[in-house]
C-alpha cells in the first residue's frame, strides 16, 4: 500500500520586534539607472521605515550603512536623492487616475 504524503505549510520566520527592514543606500547614478517603478517601490520602502528605534542608540547605526529609521541623516539623504530623480521622470497615474482615463476613452467612443 502506498504511503500518503502529508504536505505542511512553510513556516515564515518571525520578525524580531523593534528591528526594521534594511534599505541599501544608492548613489545618484544608481538611482538614475533604475526604472521609475523600481524607484516608486524604493520610495514606498523608505516611507515604511519607522520614525525612530525603540532600541538603544547603539542599535540605530548599522556597520553596513543600511538605512532603517527615518530619524537618521542617511534616510533624509536617500529620500532627498530619490525625490530629485523622481522629479525628472514622467508621471505614473494612480489606480484612480487610470480608471478615470479608461472611462473617458469609453465615453468618447460612444
Amino acid at each position: 500500500m502506498a504511503e500518503k504524503i502529508k504536505f505542511t505549510k512553510a513556516v515564515k520566520p518571525k520578525k524580531i520586534i523593534g528591528l526594521a527592514s534594511q534599505i541599501e543606500p544608492k548613489t545618484l547614478a544608481e538611482l538614475e539607472a533604475m526604472h521609475t517603478g523600481s524607484l516608486m517601490n524604493r520610495r514606498k520602502a523608505l516611507l515604511k521605515c519607522p520614525e525612530t528605534s525603540t532600541l538603544p542608540e547603539l542599535d540605530k547605526a548599522l556597520p553596513t550603512g543600511d538605512i532603517r529609521f527615518k530619524d537618521t541623516a542617511a534616510w533624509r539623504k536617500a529620500y532627498q536623492d530619490l525625490k530629485s530623480v523622481l522629479d525628472t521622470r514622467e508621471h505614473l497615474p494612480s489606480k484612480k487616475e487610470r480608471k478615470a482615463m479608461r472611462q473617458q476613452r469609453v465615453r468618447s467612443r460612444r
